[in-house]
């Protein structure tokens, strides 16, 4: 099973996916982790469910719009 620092992190989100998926999740967070990014359970659980089609990509648009004037009351 593929590990990383965000499996570790986020075990609940990522024990949904498989390894390929896990890992392009992985790398897709390290690279925003870079820009300054500090991801929320609820945010890779929201990237999760995109993965896995539980969420399309428009309801995923709407779940970061959502979750944004909140985040930025909270910095």
């Amino acid at each position: 099973m593929y590990e990383s620092m965000w499996t570790q992190r986020f075990p609940e989100q990522f024990a949904r996916l498989d390894d390929e998926a896990r890992f392009g999740l992985t790398q897709a967070l390290a690279t925003g982790h870079l820009e300054g990014w500090e991801p929320t359970a609820a945010e890779v659980s929201n990237l999760v469910d995109l993965e896995l089609g539980v969420i399309d990509g428009e309801e995923y648009e709407r779940r970061t719009a959502a979750a944004a004037p909140s985040a930025a009351a909270a910095g």
